[in-house]
């Protein structure tokens, strides 16, 4: 089975200290539980919202932007909205 979270490319990544290398592994593990979650569901994983995922992994999006980005009335959103149900309900 193929990898379907974002990545970024070892050449591209910053050197980060121990503690942003924490938080990008729990936001990793955010979106890893938000896909699941809607793969389950039979949700589809829209390149946007890939990107969007791959914005707050990084660090380029917070929990808040991520949760503006969500639109209950498209289904393909429910993955941003599951991926910040999951980092709230682990803080």
């Amino acid at each position: 089975m193929p990898n379907t979270l974002p990545t970024s490319s070892d050449s591209e990544v910053p050197e980060q200290s121990e503690a942003e290398l924490q938080a990008e592994r729990q936001r990793r593990h955010h979106v890893a539980w938000g896909i699941a979650a809607a793969r389950l569901g039979h949700t589809p994983l829209e390149p946007q919202v890939r990107a969007y995922l791959h914005g707050y992994i990084v660090g380029e999006l917070t929990v808040d932007q991520l949760e503006a980005l969500c639109c209950p009335s498209e289904p393909a959103t429910r993955v941003l909205a599951t991926t910040v149900t999951q980092a709230r309900f682990l803080r």
